[in-house]
């Protein structure tokens, strides 16, 4: 009986995609059953990295508590970049379907509709415009040109609605990674169906981010 607990242990770690080090020196999980939404929007997230290309690290944009899953995938662009995972987060990887872009240029972090969304880059605001699902305004987007970056790379956060507490951001504003509200993220679940839900046991809403390569380093 004593070794019961062992092994519903080293399961949940394979599942969360946790090794053994990683449980040693993580406070929380970066991997969660689906929280409930009565939990509030969350903290602020921890300084942590889950993801990186070109010189741009990617930090986790909300409270690791909230999370419900997250997932790399392609998107329709040839100018997206392809992310590397740092192993802090377990991210699944999405079909390719039709899409032409790199397999993991676009990262999806879920959770419920309502969490807080932090700035994943230091960097600037280069664009904030509305988003548009089918014609309609669902929310809106921006985009960050990292600090480190090379002219001409930006990251792009869809899925957001105006965060609870503060301004939305504006062209130009310096942001911090993990300090920088940015929004919170919206429900779509009455829009389309999302890809995360096929990893998830909710509809899989969702922080979208993609990084990409525009030659002004800016989105018209």
């Amino acid at each position: 009986m004593a070794a019961i607990p062992v092994i519903i242990v080293a399961v949940l770690a394979l599942v969360l995609g946790i090794g053994r080090e990683d449980v040693a020196s993580q406070a929380g999980p970066l991997a969660s059953p689906v929280p409930s939404p009565d939990l509030g929007s969350g903290a602020r997230p921890p300084d942590v990295v889950i993801a990186r290309a070109d010189g741009v690290e990617v930090h986790i944009p909300v409270d690791p508590q909230r999370v419900t899953a997250a997932a790399f995938h392609p998107i329709n662009d040839p100018s997206g970049v392809a992310l590397q995972a740092s192993g802090s987060l377990h991210i699944q990887q999405s079909d390719r379907g039709d899409r032409a872009g790199p397999e993991t240029a676009a990262l999806d972090v879920g959770a419920p509709a309502g969490t807080a969304v932090y700035a994943p880059v230091d960097g600037t605001i280069a664009s904030v415009s509305d988003y548009l699902v089918l014609g309609r305004i669902e929310g809106y987007e921006v985009t960050i040109a990292p600090s480190v970056a090379a002219s001409g790379l930006v990251l792009r956060l869809t899925h957001l609605d105006p965060p609870a507490a503060a301004d939305l951001p504006s062209v130009g504003d310096a942001v911090r990674a993990g300090v920088t509200p940015l929004g919170r993220v919206r429900d779509f679940s009455n829009v389309a169906e999302q890809e995360l839900s096929h990893f998830t046991s909710d509809s899989g809403n969702h922080v979208h981010m993609e990084l990409v390569r525009t030659e002004a380093g800016l989105i018209p």
